[in-house]
């Protein structure tokens, strides 16, 4: 028996189109007078000048129909479709958002506080009713309730006489009959656990100091080495010497030491010598309850996005997580070493019930006609960054860390999903504001995104946007694909990986990315295995000293190759997680640097070390543009499934007019001929200086698996 079709869904999708999603396909052409939109606030019924099948006429999709308004509808009435008076459904407002009319260009969203009064300003167009709820305590009684009044670009504003710095505030609002209490998405600190939005004297939460606070600044961004940590593993563990363990202020902490003596926490960070250091997700994260410290996650589910998480502050309370957070950055900077957050805006922790959609229900999200929130980040929900309120939060949100914390960078996660033109507007407003500013971000989706494309931010369409990519070829290449243990690489037996490594090491140029500084180079992160647990995954059957020269190799790819080279922290005393490839959730006896392992694997630590001191002093491993890199670098021929190269000729004004870098994976030595002249050795297995290792010409043993660096000056070549 044939069903009668009905209304399951509506989207304003312009000021005079709905999209109509049906329960069944229908059969026969629908007819104007089958289908009625009445406006339910007015009772009054809408015109409708034109019913079609949505898409190709031959092949139209006959579930879908596309409704032409002969009147443009109020976008905070209740419209609802009625297809043959059988069933009805509400009209959401989706894409007619996008229009000029609710578009709010101002810089002032969220609450503006002075003594003498604060102002409010929320953007909620679809709204029929607002109200601004006022607190003095995280928890205490309602004290005053202010309407709001229908102002600019779809946005609510009122302003409250007096002195309310640490009240607290939510909004009530109406939409479409439904009234909802919604807590600001431009909050600047909020309660425990997010229940409230507070309101903050900014100044006040500044550390002695801060207004000489300075960026971290680079020439290039292949001039960084990023180290890549989370607050909490920092310094949980018992032999870290922090006292403020778990903490933001673990990083100002100076002089700590494990119980064998060796420098831990900013102190070794000094030692190590890397630029930056890329923070997990510090944004307000949904997963750890605030009051309850032993809790852990890695924090990829965020819900306040202007808010540092309180979990990492001495107390979730008050301002201690803006004041603490930028303690941090301060310290950090001190030493050097800038501050890069990894962000999350690609998608939230909940729909439905969550900020964005208690202000405009399904704007903030991609959702498909039959109002299915789509899945591009595999965790089921992918925010719209393309419409362009929700592409202004992101880029006032990026701003707003940057003016506010003096962060030096950002790691966007999945930053496939925000797409091209976001980040293309993103990258622009970011380097306006500071010119050495770290851009990059993960060129893939977790799942089928709604986004064309096109637009996906793929690898490869990063090129001269100013943006870098995680490259996963490398990875790879390097110590076998992430998706098989068992795999191997480059570094560690694997044949047929050498033609990766060697577009890779030159900066991918021949393959995705137009400029060195577009690539980050790694071989592991927070996700999947560390590599030293990749490593006993796929070489179990290895000694222990052939694995620890797998690892060596491996980075020692990574950081003289060009590009950016990103390290995962706590490798450097080969991190190990026991095996866990996806510790989000782990806690601390997965996750935690065990400092004591720097002091087994001291020899390790300190060719890291070496190896960063001698990219960051030799800015030959460092060019910036493909032209230099192809004018400065050739590969040189050498023996089989090895990898050698010459940077000559003082590339990028070296010091050292000619380097010689060998790769050597195999599993016995191989024998090199050198290049005319007598050459200086300062790097062999295990063991990188910057002082002669030994004078050699002719014909130059190398050693299974094992990096050799060498130079020669000029007048050395015959």
């Amino acid at each position: 028996m044939f069903e009668q079709p009905r209304v399951t869904h509506a989207y304003l999708d312009d000021v005079h189109t709905l999209y109509v999603k049906l329960s069944a396909a229908h059969t026969q052409n629908v007819l104007v007078d089958e289908m009625s939109v009445t406006d339910q606030t007015t009772g009054a019924d809408l015109p409708v000048a034109s019913v079609h099948f949505y898409g190709d006429p031959a092949n139209p999709q006959t579930d879908l129909l596309v409704v032409t308004l002969a009147e443009t509808p109020d976008v905070t009435h209740v419209l609802e479709v009625v297809l043959r008076n059988h069933g009805g459904n509400i009209v959401v407002p989706r894409n007619v958002l996008n229009g000029a009319l609710y578009y709010y260009d101002g810089d002032d969203l969220g609450c503006a506080y002075t003594p003498d009064g604060t102002a409010f300003r929320v953007w909620t167009p679809t709204a029929s009713d607002v109200h601004l709820l006022l607190y003095r305590s995280e928890m205490g009684p309602l004290i005053k309730q202010v309407p709001m009044e229908c102002s600019d670009g779809g946005t609510w504003f009122v302003r409250v006489e007096g002195n309310l710095v640490n009240w607290y505030y939510l909004y009530l609002v109406t939409i479409h009959g439904v009234t909802h209490v919604a807590v600001d998405p431009y909050a600047r600190t909020i309660s425990v656990n997010a229940h409230r939005a507070m309101i903050v004297d900014m100044a006040t939460t500044n550390p002695a100091g801060w207004e000489h606070d300075q960026h971290k600044q680079l020439a290039s961004p292949v001039d960084a080495v990023i180290y890549e940590v989370h607050v909490r593993d920092f310094s949980i563990e018992q032999s870290s010497g922090m006292q403020q363990k778990g903490r933001y202020l673990a990083f100002t902490e100076e002089g700590t030491r494990s119980p064998e003596g060796l420098a831990t926490g900013i102190d070794h960070l000094k030692e190590l010598g890397i630029t930056h250091v890329q923070v997990l997700p510090v944004e307000e994260f949904a997963s750890v309850d605030e009051y309850v410290f032993d809790q852990y996650n890695w924090g990829y589910d965020p819900r306040n996005y202007n808010v540092p998480e309180g979990a990492y502050a001495t107390t979730p309370h008050g301002t201690a997580r803006i004041a603490q957070y930028k303690q941090m950055i301060q310290n950090l900077h001190k030493a050097n070493i800038g501050v890069i957050m990894d962000v999350v805006y690609n998608h939230t922790y909940a729909v439905g019930d969550s900020d964005f959609d208690k202000l405009v229900p399904q704007y903030y999200y991609r959702t498909d006609y039959a109002g299915n929130y789509t899945n591009g980040s595999g965790v089921g929900n992918e925010v719209a960054s393309e419409r362009p309120m929700v592409q202004k939060f992101i880029r006032d949100s990026l701003k707003y860390w940057v003016e506010q914390y003096h962060v030096d960078g950002f790691r966007f996660d999945l930053m496939a999903l925000l797409g091209v033109e976001t980040m293309q507007k993103v990258a622009a407003d970011l380097h306006a504001l500071n010119p050495s500013i770290m851009v990059y971000g993960e060129p893939w989706t977790g799942g089928g995104s709604a986004l064309p494309g096109e637009q996906l931010l793929m690898k490869g369409r990063q090129r001269g946007l100013g943006i870098g990519v995680f490259n996963d070829e490398i990875r790879d290449a390097l110590d076998g694909t992430v998706f098989d243990a068992g795999a191997r690489g480059f570094a560690t037996g694997a044949q047929g990986a050498l033609d990766a490594v060697r577009r890779a090491m030159m900066g991918s140029i021949d393959d995705f990315a137009a400029a060195p500084s577009e690539t980050i180079n790694y071989v592991s992160c927070h996700d999947n295995y560390t590599l030293w647990d990749k490593i006993a995954q796929s070489n179990g059957q290895d000694s222990e000293a052939d694995r620890i020269k797998m690892d060596e190799l491996a980075q020692a790819v990574i950081l003289t190759s060009q590009g950016v080279p990103f390290l995962q922290g706590g490798e450097e005393f080969l991190r190990t997680k026991s095996g866990n490839n996806n510790s989000y959730n782990a806690g601390d006896e997965i996750n935690q640097f065990d400092w004591s392992r720097k002091a087994s694997y001291k020899a390790v630590c300190d060719y890291y070390m070496q190896l960063i001191h001698v990219r960051l002093n030799h800015p030959a491993f460092r060019l910036r543009t493909t032209d230099e890199v192809r004018e400065h670098l050739s590969i040189l021929s050498s023996p089989n499934n090895t990898l050698a190269f010459e940077l000559h000729e003082h590339a990028n004004g070296d010091p050292w007019a000619y380097i010689l870098v060998i790769y050597n994976p195999n599993l016995y030595e191989v024998s090199f001929a050198l290049p005319a002249g007598t050459w200086t050795l300062v790097g062999t297995q295990g063991h990188v200086s910057e002082e002669p290792l030994g004078q050699v010409e002719g014909m130059l043993p190398v050693p299974p698996i094992a990096c050799m660096i060498l130079h020669q000056e000029d007048g050395q070549r015959d």
